[in-house]
């Protein structure tokens, strides 16, 4: 399964955040201490229709307080599809997971157009305006630079932490206006695929350990196959050829890929060729991802994005629908012989052993499920 999910999901929900704290200021204009406030209910759609197959997706969230903390759900039960306006050509979704995915054979062609349909469980429906598809501009290059410095990350205690920057080149073209948007995902070698937690594994699921059993914090299950594990950005990388149209661009920095462990990794990148209403709309995101005192100001329309209620121009409702051209690289990074640590710790293993205090069988495996972070599908550009 190749899906290609723009963002992670943390970093959906940290978009989500700062859309729900950016609505307060709305019509304010006076450079005051932000009053930050959550509102329950308010609905975030992330949506891409790529011309490669296996990477289009959208994912829904809706804000929540539970017992009295702020959170950011999933949405479970809608029914979505991908609309060609010019056609008629409807391209129905399904549900995998916390994302909704259309055929794996699905591609846009660049010229079509494409409109995103959803109705939620409760009835609101809610679509996009159509979407151009642009002509692809392909990566010539991708390096992976490492830096035991790289960037500062507030972990034990606050550091510069140790990984890779990743670089693209391409070639501009000369007769457009471009506007670019960048994403990847990152492939580890996955050893253990499933950890219960006061439970024990069986029949596909973590199953809580009878009142008998104590003193056992938990178990681990290896993965009974292949499996990787995969890691998407946590932040934005947008460019627009405004001052370089036509020319070659060499080593453009678009994120980094921390030392989570040191297993060898594969990094693929994706590059989308973005409209310029596209381009404004994460180039907002950007702005209050990066720098909080933005939010001081009243954002931009731009926020919004593309999506409304076709029958409430009252309904809120934040994200977007993009439809682009996009191109793939992919490069194999070795991490053996890297010293500095790495940022992910890892629990002493603990398996079911001879007499463990569980039923039978004895299971010391679990399955590679296929879902949006691990795969069982070698990854484009794998070394052994």
């Amino acid at each position: 399964m190749q899906h290609f999910f723009s963002n992670h999901l943390s970093n959906t929900k940290r978009l989500l955040s700062a859309c729900v704290i950016a609505i307060s200021y709305l019509g304010c204009t006076d450079p005051v201490t932000p009053d930050f406030e959550f509102r329950e209910g308010l609905i975030f759609v992330e949506g891409f229709a790529s011309t490669t197959p296996g990477d289009s997706f959208v994912i829904i969230n809706e804000s929540a307080v539970e017992f009295g903390v702020y959170v950011v759900n999933s949405v479970d039960g809608a029914t979505l599809s991908f609309e060609n306006p010019d056609t008629g050509q409807v391209i129905p979704l399904a549900q995998q997971g916390d994302a909704y995915i259309p055929p794996l054979d699905f591609a846009a062609a660049p010229g079509e157009r494409w409109k995103l349909n959803a109705q939620l469980s409760n009835g609101k429906r809610y679509e996009s305006s159509p979407e151009l598809v642009l002509q692809p501009v392909s990566i010539t290059n991708l390096e992976a630079i490492y830096d035991p410095e790289i960037e500062f990350r507030e972990i034990f205690g606050g550091k510069f932490v140790p990984g890779h920057e990743l670089l693209v080149s391409f070639d501009d073209p000369s007769d457009t206006e471009n506007y670019y948007y960048w994403t990847y995902r990152s492939y580890e070698n996955l050893d253990i695929c499933e950890k219960c937690f006061a439970g024990y594994f069986r029949d596909g699921e973590c199953i809580d350990f009878p009142a008998s059993v104590s003193g056992i914090p938990y178990f681990d299950y290896t993965c009974e196959s292949e499996c990787w594990r995969i890691r998407f950005p946590e932040s934005i990388a947008i460019y627009d050829d405004r001052f370089s149209n036509g020319k070659q661009i060499t080593n453009l920095s678009i994120g980094n890929a921390l030392l989570y462990t040191k297993e060898n990794m594969v990094v693929v990148a994706q590059q989308w060729n973005l409209t310029p209403e596209a381009h404004e709309y994460y180039k907002v995101l950007k702005d209050i991802l990066d720098n909080n005192s933005g939010l001081n100001a009243p954002p931009p329309a731009a926020l919004i994005g593309n999506l409304f209620n076709p029958k409430d121009s009252e309904d809120f409702i934040f994200g977007r629908f993009t439809a682009a051209a996009t191109t793939t690289a992919s490069i194999f990074i070795d991490r053996t012989g890297i010293e500095e640590d790495v940022l992910e710790r890892r629990d002493p293993l603990n398996f079911e052993g001879f007499g463990s205090p569980v039923p039978p069988p004895q299971t010391i495996t679990a399955p590679c499920d296929e879902n949006r972070f691990r795969t069982a599908i070698r990854p484009p550009g794998w070394i052994d």
